[in-house]
């Protein structure tokens, strides 16, 4: 759903089914060949490596797969994947296929593992939130944190080294996708873009709904893109809700879509429904120039 649809829907489906051989292809060669960091061979265009965080105080591993037949000259949009060595890959893979076909363009996919259980439990629950819902005495998040180790110490490590732009984009499956959606309550403009996959809209009695519905409400206006989506199989009543607040206080400019992924369950809805989030992305981006 969006207040300013681009396209009809069945029409864009018809033309990303026209890429899936070859995002099949692309697919299965990457999965044969590389799964997570320290695996060997990497993929041609694919740079492991590392940035060090003093807000974190940790080491980060990064898997930055860059767009195929670069042009030199160029700078392309950056997407910030949580969840790295489990949902980069498919992501790239898609957003390479696509470009190729004319949907979408051309970007840098970051990849972020989380390198711990700890790290994940901890970077991608919002600071309002508990990093264990069915605890009342489990710590709240520490996604504010992590917010703060993106913009001041991964952007610039990203833009200084590769040949990346300030247009950022923001993917987040199940739990990463709860802090994609923070981050739009904590800086709208730290991305153009976000993309909440499976995200458990309902948890501690659906607290994200009402912040996001408060936040929503405090704005006149709001240019950004935001996709959510839920597979049909997850029972995911937050989604529901999720949509109904945003349907019913959307700012002008804020174009947004909430699509159930048919036959996906919590497992499989990223890689089910990401083409088609890509190519709604690309037909916004298209639309705004």
């Amino acid at each position: 759903m969006t207040n300013n649809p681009v396209s009809d829907g069945r029409s864009l489906f018809r033309r990303i089914v026209g890429a899936v051989t070859l995002m099949a292809v692309a697919s299965v060669a990457t999965v044969l060949f590389y799964d997570y960091p320290g695996e060997d061979p990497i993929p041609e265009g694919v740079v492991l490596t590392t940035v060090r965080s003093a807000i974190l105080g940790q080491e980060r591993e990064l898997l930055i797969h860059l767009p195929p037949n670069p042009d030199s000259a160029a700078k392309y949009p950056v997407v910030y994947v949580l969840d790295g060595s489990s949902q980069d890959d498919h992501i790239a893979n898609k957003f390479d296929v696509l470009s190729a076909a004319g949907l979408a363009p051309k970007v840098i996919v970051v990849g972020i593992p989380n390198m711990t259980a700890e790290n994940r439990s901890l970077h991608l629950i919002p600071p309002f939130m508990r990093t264990d819902a069915e605890k009342q005495e489990s710590p709240k998040g520490e996604g504010d944190k992590f917010l703060s180790f993106m913009e001041s110490e991964l952007f610039p490590f990203i833009e200084k080294n590769y040949p990346a732009s300030q247009i950022r984009l923001f993917c987040g499956n199940s739990r990463g996708g709860l802090l994609v959606m923070y981050s739009l309550l904590h800086d709208p403009e730290m991305f153009q873009a976000r993309f909440c996959y499976s995200a458990p809209f309902w948890r501690e009695d659906s607290i994200m709904v009402k912040n996001v519905s408060e936040f929503l409400s405090s704005r006149d206006s709001l240019r950004t893109f935001l996709y959510i989506s839920v597979g049909q199989d997850e029972g995911e009543k937050g989604f529901y809700r999720m949509t109904e607040a945003i349907k019913g206080l959307a700012p002008k400019g804020f174009t947004w879509y909430a699509e159930l992924t048919p036959h996906a369950n919590h497992q499989n809805n990223a890689h089910l429904s990401a083409s088609l989030a890509i190519a709604r992305w690309g037909e916004y981006v298209a639309s705004s120039n």
